[in-house]
């Protein structure tokens, strides 16, 4: 039986990487001015609680650089 989904849906989306990447750099740099960063299903404040505000601050960081990188020198554009 053949799938009913367009060919489309089964191609990689670049410019989805890329955006995907920008939006988490973007939610951690406002994070780190406003002191509430939203990740995880909720939000996480500096000064109640701090080891969370910095794990998901340095994994949104790392996540949205690798994002970033993996567009620009792996993905085939």
């Amino acid at each position: 039986m053949a799938s009913m989904a367009p060919e489309s849906w089964n191609k990689p989306w670049p410019l989805g990487v890329l955006l995907f990447g920008l939006l988490l750099l973007v939610l951690a740099v406002v994070g780190g001015f406003t002191g509430k960063i939203y990740g995880k299903g909720g939000t996480a404040d500096r000064a109640k609680d701090p080891a969370e505000f910095w794990i998901t601050f340095v994994v949104q960081c790392l996540a949205g650089v690798f994002l970033i990188w993996y567009w620009a020198f792996v993905m085939v554009h």
